[in-house]
């Protein structure tokens, strides 16, 4: 706990919600899309391989896959650090965690995984990393391979063969990067549910020890008294 951290307050204030919209919402997808584009340049453009739905090596379904496992993970750790670091500066006050908070958010926070372990682990993260990608994959992945058949169906984004290409499904420039960095950012709208419970996690651990602080001051004053 630094100078400029502030005391965790119970319930999202404005000054949150502008937050986790603008920055881990907005901020998330722009730079998911940005960074999923580039990855599908390199992927997709001037590969002699045509882009399909399902045949490899070019195959969209397996790339949105592997896209939900890579980006949810990293999601999990680097939004985290984002946050306390934000913590840490003051931008925002840690929270509370709500009475009426669900089940999930509860098992998401992990207090009493905590408690238990001392510290969060790898373990710990693991297991929430897993249903997150989990979750997000049933969510998203099937809606998107129904996108695509209905693009399939339309024809668009399909490219006529060339001395240099072969014809694909989705080969023409730039829709493949386009679908990557729109799917990309989509994803991105669950990052503020882990900058939510990353706040309280934080919010409630820094209660716990201002508490576990104050109960040890007060046992040192009863000392010197009794002394």
């Amino acid at each position: 706990m630094t100078a400029k951290t502030k005391v965790p307050v119970i319930g999202l204030t404005t000054r949150h919600i502008v937050y986790l919209i603008v920055m881990h919402t907005i901020g998330a997808m722009i730079l998911d899309a940005g960074i999923n584009f580039g990855l599908a340049t390199a992927m997709y453009k001037n590969n002699k391989h045509p882009v399909y739905i399902w045949p490899l090596p070019n195959t969209l379904a397996g790339d949105m896959a592997v896209t939900i496992i890579i980006q949810q993970a990293l999601t999990w750790i680097l939004d985290r650090l984002a946050v306390r670091g934000d913590l840490k500066k003051g931008l925002v006050a840690p929270l509370r965690m709500p009475s009426d908070a669900s089940s999930l958010v509860r098992w998401f926070v992990g207090l009493k995984d905590v408690k238990a372990a001392g510290k969060p682990g790898f373990a710990f993260h693991f297991k929430r990393v897993v249903v997150y990608i989990v979750a997000t994959f049933l969510l998203y992945w099937p809606i998107t391979i129904g996108v695509l058949y209905g693009l399939k169906s339309g024809h668009v984004g399909a490219a006529v063969a060339d001395g240099a290409h072969a014809a694909g499904e989705f080969n023409l420039w730039p829709f493949p990067q386009i679908f990557k960095a729109v799917y990309s950012a989509a994803l991105g709208l669950t990052t503020p549910f882990v900058s939510y419970v990353t706040l309280i996690y934080e919010g409630e651990t820094q209660a716990a020890s201002s508490g576990a602080a104050a109960v040890s001051a007060a046992g040192d004053e009863e000392s010197k008294v009794a002394n």
